[in-house]
């Protein structure tokens, strides 16, 4: 890695896009219900757009250095997968467990029953794709390295990644949790440990991206077949 990529402190290609995503998120909760659409565009591009502004200044080797391996990538998915079950099955078997009202969840009619589809496949770009991208490099590049630097010398870059210590471990799980709404709290930890202990073993930012959107995706497509796309479903919530 060479000094032109270790100037400065290197944490805005980490931050900048989550802070984008949080602060479009909560622009869009002041803006009248008719931009719901337009904001489902806005909150992932921008997350997006700062990425690719600083993966061609070669900010994130990486993800250069990703190996996608298809046996690997399959068992990426197939765990992703079984997560989506440990993320859902709490509410689907627990009627007490707190989770917010139906109402409050996403309405995939937001622009009309003819637009369902339209709207699905941008809420699954935003959520499925782009997400999974920012929060793992925020979380499993940037937090768990910086952790580890933090009030001591030296730079975070040149820690290696999925590098196990006791204070970034423990370091990203409470961050992601406090990242997510305190009812998620329940899954949102026995989550970030499973793919935690996974990243150590593969050692790839690939493959802890791949879990992390199989996860997603699989919430996502599962809602929408239960619901049939049509809101007001408790199971809106968790998308």
């Amino acid at each position: 890695m060479n000094e032109q990529r270790l100037e400065g402190h290197g944490w805005w290609p980490y931050l900048g896009p989550y802070m984008g995503f949080m602060v479009a998120g909560q622009f869009s909760t002041w803006l009248p219900e008719s931009w719901a659409l337009g904001m489902l565009v806005v909150k992932p591009a921008v997350p997006a757009l700062l990425i690719l502004h600083f993966a061609r200044k070669g900010r994130y080797p990486e993800l250069r250095a990703m190996r996608l391996r298809p046996g690997w990538l399959a068992l990426d998915i197939l765990l992703g997968i079984a997560l989506a079950v440990l993320w859902m099955a709490p509410y689907l078997l627990v009627d007490g467990l707190p989770r917010p009202e139906a109402e409050d969840g996403f309405n995939p009619q937001m622009a009309g029953v003819s637009a369902v589809g339209l709207v699905f496949g941008l809420r699954f770009l935003g959520y499925a794709l782009v997400t999974p991208l920012f929060e793992e490099l925020f979380i499993r590049s940037f937090v768990m390295r910086v952790a580890d630097v933090y009030n001591r010398t030296g730079d975070f870059r040149k820690l290696p990644i999925a590098r196990y210590t006791q204070r970034s471990f423990i370091a990203t799980v409470v961050i992601f949790t406090a990242g997510h709404m305190p009812w998620e709290w329940w899954v949102a930890v026995p989550w970030v440990i499973a793919t935690n202990l996974w990243f150590y073993l593969r050692k790839d930012m690939g493959s802890v991206i791949a879990v992390h959107a199989s996860t997603n995706a699989a919430i996502l497509i599962y809602v929408y077949v239960v619901t049939g796309g049509v809101p007001g479903s408790p199971l809106w919530v968790f998308v």
